[in-house]
């Protein structure tokens, strides 16, 4: 098994504290950890922000915007409704792509490969 240099240096720095190693399954993203920007939150505002509900439904955040006196962005409701009578679904739907069919007007570029252009009787006028 294969251990480059570099990656035991990131690992290294990465255990002391000196960066923070993101990684995913292709590649590890390294960032500095800057000690000139550490701050320092109280537990009490922490409990504060974690005890937060938001909800779940854009209709019911939507509602607290107005109480508050915002504007939300969208009017979940209006395009509910709209989808209803048009019969169009929440989800997405998965589009197929249509295969392009090569014609006699397609450049043929791929003349070393004769068997996907047999359907096309002979070569092409136009280059």
């Amino acid at each position: 098994m294969k251990v480059s240099r570099l990656s035991c240096i990131l690992q290294a720095l990465s255990a002391s504290g000196d960066i923070y190693l993101l990684s995913n399954s292709q590649e590890d993203i390294a960032y500095p950890n800057d000690f000139k920007c550490e701050i320092k939150v109280d537990d009490e505002f922490k409990a504060l922000f974690r005890d937060i509900n938001i909800p779940n439904d854009m209709l019911d955040v939507e509602k607290e915007l107005l109480k508050i006196g915002l504007k939300p962005a969208t009017n979940t409701a209006e395009r509910r409704a709209a989808a209803q009578t048009h019969g169009i679904s929440n989800k997405p739907k998965d589009k197929k792509k249509k295969k392009q069919e090569i014609s006699k007007r397609t450049k043929l570029t791929n003349a070393h490969l004769p068997e996907l252009f047999q359907n096309l009787n002979g070569s092409s006028s136009r280059n």
